[in-house]
């Protein structure tokens, strides 16, 4: 590991809050303050909670269009193995 990615891990590095910290916060945050903040932190769960939907949405998307595409190569497999059978039976009873 280089200095930089040393350095980097120190500073980055998680350092838990003291004690009384988040209370701290809501004591001086003034109370018509809390509400935006409520609805802030409404507003992040929710696109949180959509771009989880949207990705189990592609997911899905994915896995059908695979399923779908397997399908179709499993078609055209059978067709050739006919084919070819076909033609082996004729080579046999010529």
């Amino acid at each position: 590991m280089n200095e930089l990615e040393q350095e980097l891990r120190s500073v980055l590095r998680r350092v838990e809050p003291p004690p009384g910290f988040a209370a701290r916060v809501v004591a001086r945050t003034p109370s018509h303050s809390r509400g935006w903040v409520a609805a802030g932190m409404a507003a992040c769960l929710l696109l949180s909670a959509g771009g989880f939907g949207y990705r189990q949405y592609e997911g899905r998307k994915a896995k059908d269009e695979l399923l779908l595409a397997i399908g179709i190569a499993g078609s055209k497999l059978n067709i050739a193995q006919k084919k070819v059978f076909d033609l082996s039976q004729r080579t046999i009873h010529e």
